[in-house]
């Protein structure tokens, strides 16, 4: 597996340490077994002068005789141990190698150097010969690409290039895991990578998640999400798991997924409009309790904030439950004769429609804030509602044209 970073530390070891044929990192070393890869002039320019990615970072240390050659060797070891699979920890003996070293002007040893990002230019290490204190050093320059995934974004997530699979690790730690960084930067436009973490109950509920870390590989339509069964330690194990995936399998019905998405947006938004378009989809074929809102439409075209967010943390907080509510909103305006049915006019106000052999809603006349809501829902899920049949199914929405397909419009 290409390592993520592709942090390269270069340590020119004298011989006069280990004696003439020695290596500080080599078996004859001082710490014997060492995972630090040495690097000479048949092998330096593949790992240094032509990185394969434009994403990594290379970290570059340089040894000769000196006092603090060896002192440092027990750190540099440990941090090839935390960087395992993600950096790639090498080292140059400048005795045997002085060509490399005089190429990079390495005048005092050790001398530590950092070609960030994009594999331009280089810059020096001031601090501290420790393993914190580089390893901290090094984070500096380490950039990501996992998008932090919660209750409304969710959706918009998957739906995001709909045929490819996405990875949700699904977390109960503050920050995102170094391991989970650096496989992000291995599948860099390959495959999208998510983080949730354990409070989002929404998230958590949906795909059933009670054990943290997990990892699971999703997918808009996808009946059941594939679950990691290996060592979240082992980040070959994990790259190798979802490489699998984004090569096999991204691109199945990849224009198919794509072009339904465009057709119907409400599928990736996390509280849709209803309307006689997205109907079926959200509500009257979904197999749910519509939770509906009527309200006002926005100047972004969707329905106003204040409202919109109160509906979305609703959502997250019944996610998870065996009943399944879909929150839903129409516009109060446009919808007039629809609001007025479920008896919601004077928006906004909140009813829930549910459909099937008999078609019945129950409605709130609380005004819609976050505690009302809940507390109206928790009546309807405890059958503590009255519900009023509506005979002839639900009430009729304006009729909207679908988009014309481009298709269509050239013949």
């Amino acid at each position: 597996m290409r390592s993520v970073l592709r942090v390269a530390l270069l340590v020119a070891a004298a011989s006069c340490v280990l004696g003439e044929k020695g290596d500080l990192y080599g078996k004859d070393g001082p710490q014997k077994e060492s995972i630090v890869e040495q690097l000479n002039h048949l092998n330096f320019g593949t790992h240094i002068k032509k990185p394969d990615s434009m994403h990594h970072v290379k970290l570059i240390e340089f040894h000769k005789d000196s006092a603090n050659c060896k002192s440092f060797v027990k750190d540099y070891n440990a941090l090839a141990k935390q960087f395992k699979g993600i950096v790639k920890v090498t080292a140059v003996n400048c005795a045997t190698q002085k060509k490399i070293c005089d190429e990079y002007s390495i005048k005092d040893y050790p001398t530590l150097k950092v070609i960030p990002p994009g594999g331009f230019g280089t810059q020096d290490y001031t601090g501290e010969r420790n393993e914190k204190a580089v390893y901290s050093w090094a984070l500096k320059f380490f950039s990501h690409f996992v998008e932090k995934v919660n209750s409304e974004n969710i959706d918009s997530f998957l739906n995001k290039e709909a045929g490819k699979y996405k990875a949700l690790l699904f977390t109960d730690k503050a920050k995102t895991p170094l391991m989970w960084r650096g496989v992000s930067v291995d599948l860099k436009g390959k495959m999208s990578l998510g983080l949730v973490q354990k409070e989002d109950k929404g998230v958590t509920g949906r795909f059933k998640v009670t054990k943290f870390p997990q990892i699971l590989v999703v997918k808009p339509g996808q009946k059941k999400p594939i679950k990691f069964e290996g060592k979240l330690t082992d980040i070959r194990e994990i790259f190798e798991f979802l490489n699998k995936y984004q090569e096999t399998f991204a691109l199945e019905n990849s224009a198919a997924d794509e072009e339904l998405a465009q057709k119907k947006p409400w599928l990736s938004e996390a509280v849709p409009e209803l309307t006689s378009l997205s109907a079926q989809d959200v509500c009257y074929g979904a197999d749910a309790w519509c939770v509906i809102v009527a309200g006002k439409r926005g100047a972004d075209g969707k329905l106003e904030k204040k409202v919109l967010d109160t509906m979305v943390t609703s959502k997250s907080k019944h996610a998870s439950g065996s009943v399944k509510l879909s929150f839903m909103w129409v516009d109060a305006d446009r919808e007039a004769a629809f609001a007025k049915a479920l008896g919601i006019e004077g928006a906004p106000k909140v009813a829930v429609l549910r459909t099937g052999k008999r078609t019945r809603y129950a409605k709130s006349d609380d005004e819609v804030t976050s505690a009302n809501l809940e507390k109206f829902l928790e009546r309807v899920l405890n059958s503590d509602v009255q519900y009023t049949n509506l005979k002839g199914g639900p009430p009729e929405l304006t009729k909207i044209e679908p988009p014309v397909d481009d298709k269509k419009k050239k013949k």
